[in-house]
């Protein structure tokens, strides 16, 4: 999603009248269409444009070994491990934040970096053998400066632990992942990166979230302006 949206939808803002502008002359729609009509079908045009210049077309079906499937917002990804099955489940909506880097800013600048729009969603692991679920719900670290020495590296952390039969609801136990025994959270990640949940994994499905939150994204406004249009 681009971060220049509200910049461009500003500057093509009226004066906040709504006066009915009568029968369209577009000649492309079957309405009526007011100022405001008028304006935002142009302004869509113009970001659904800059959008598709920005969007990367190459659709993705396997992801190191996870085969990868869509599902509105929702992606899971999914691979055989020996006698597991290995489910990781994302869903993309509200996951988009700007990814700049805080030394590159100069805010006294004319030219200052544009961010670059990154998808980090929350994401659940699932381990599965027969009817027994070992389930990890993790999320992405946000950026917190300065490295510190000896501290580790990951990328991403284990929010949430369960461990259950058949189906996952609100009555089925979990524990946070930040009152476990240090040796034992370190020990699941090392069981995740077994598996293939590494940072690198990460980092890829980031990605792979980002390209699809786009893709949906672009597809929410073409349905808008068809919308607006009266199409």
């Amino acid at each position: 999603m681009s971060n220049s949206t509200n910049q461009l939808f500003s500057a093509k803002l009226s004066s906040g009248q709504h006066t009915s502008l009568g029968s369209c002359p577009c000649g492309n729609c079957r309405g009526v269409h007011t100022r405001g009509d008028k304006e935002l079908i142009e302004f869509l045009s113009e970001e659904i444009a800059a959008e598709k210049k920005n969007s990367k077309s190459k659709v993705i079906n396997n992801l190191d070994g996870f085969d990868v499937k869509h599902n509105g917002s929702e992606i899971v990804l999914s691979k055989k491990f020996n006698d597991e099955q290995i489910e990781v489940t994302v869903n993309v909506n509200h996951s988009v934040d700007a990814d700049i880097v805080e030394g590159d800013l100069n805010t006294k600048s004319d030219h200052a970096p544009q961010a670059e729009m990154k998808s980090r969603p929350h994401f659940e692991v699932k381990l599965i053998k027969g009817n027994q679920v070992t389930r990890l719900a993790c999320s992405y670290i946000q950026d917190g400066g300065e490295p510190v020495e000896d501290a580790p590296n990951d990328i991403f952390t284990i929010d949430e632990l369960a461990v259950y039969e058949g189906n996952h609801n609100d009555q089925t136990y979990a524990v946070a992942g930040d009152i476990l025994d240090g040796y034992m959270y370190d020990l699941l990640m090392n069981l995740l990166e077994e598996r293939g949940v590494s940072n690198e994994f990460a980092e890829k499905l980031s990605d792979l979230a980002t390209k699809r939150e786009n893709d949906l994204f672009i597809n929410l406004l073409e349905k808008l302006q068809s919308f607006v249009q009266g199409k």
